[in-house]
């Protein structure tokens, strides 16, 4: 048998940090002992995704989550584990930290992509979806990460709920923050590209008018954004700090929001315009919540 210790040192958290800097930013408000689980979370999480970003048949893709899935269940059930992010989730999975169910869900989500997938050699490319296919799509994604994250942290039932409105917020702000790196790709994830959900074509993205049909997807997902932040922080109240690392991903949300809404929904304007200030943002965050 393989267990968590019989694998070599990885820094699970500057890994990440370089896959993910916003989640891991967040995870550091974590307490210190949960912080590595937090972000071999993050870490599940940019695996998953990437699935559908470098396989070129569905086929390929189901065969990676089945991977997934098996470690998973290994690390849950105490059998063999061949990977460091499964490795690290094994204790919360055995103490019930983590429901196995929560994480195979996020498998789950991540296999509508496998259909959607947008190919130059795709005879028969799916449509993209709508607002509200969409939203649901980063609520069982990031929201179900992020309310994995509270689960794992031992939340409360009504920070569960929160931490997932924060995480979908989080989602819905990130997709359109994506839509310059998505623009630019010879080959996208349909169910969650804004560029082909707007029905545009890349390369003129630099016209007036494109960039005016663009802005047009965009404010309504930035509605869907705000409103989710609204439900976390409502949800959230003063929560106790031990609580608070997923839930600040409202806080990343309302910050790039904003960002956007002065770039005039413009994600290629935004885009140029870093927020140099989060990480006071999450600090000041983390000061007015509850010791």
């Amino acid at each position: 048998m393989t267990g968590p210790a019989d694998h070599p040192p990885f820094d699970l958290w500057a890994e990440a940090r370089r896959c993910d800097p916003d989640r891991a930013l967040c995870t550091l408000f974590g307490p210190a002992a949960r912080r590595e689980e937090l972000a071999a979370l993050v870490l599940l999480n940019h695996e998953l995704a990437r699935v559908a970003e470098t396989v070129r048949q569905p086929l390929a893709g189901l065969v990676r989550h089945r991977f997934w899935r098996d470690q998973l269940a290994a690390a849950a059930e105490g059998g063999r584990i061949d990977h460091p992010i499964a490795a690290a989730l094994a204790s919360p999975l055995r103490e019930n930290r983590l429901a196995l169910a929560e994480l195979e869900a996020l498998i789950a989500a991540r296999e509508a992509e496998l259909d959607g997938l947008l190919d130059p050699e795709s005879a028969m490319p799916q449509p993209p979806p709508d607002a509200t296919a969409l939203e649901a799509y980063l609520r069982a994604t990031s929201g179900g990460l992020a309310r994995a994250m509270a689960r794992l942290l031992e939340a409360p039932a009504p920070l569960l709920a929160a931490a997932e409105a924060a995480g979908t917020a989080f989602g819905l702000v990130g997709i359109v923050r994506a839509t310059v790196f998505e623009a630019r790709r010879a080959r996208r994830v349909l169910a969650r590209s804004l560029v082909d959900m707007a029905g545009l074509e890349p390369r003129l993205l630099d016209r007036p008018e494109t960039r005016a049909r663009l802005r047009a997807v965009v404010a309504p997902l930035l509605a869907r954004a705000e409103a989710a932040i609204v439900e976390a922080r409502r949800l959230a109240g003063r929560a106790d700090r031990a609580f608070l690392a997923p839930l600040l991903l409202a806080t990343v949300a309302d910050v790039r929001l904003r960002e956007l809404r002065r770039a005039g929904d413009d994600p290629f304007t935004a885009a140029e315009r870093p927020a140099a200030a989060l990480p006071l943002h999450l600090l000041a965050a983390w000061l007015r919540a509850r010791p």
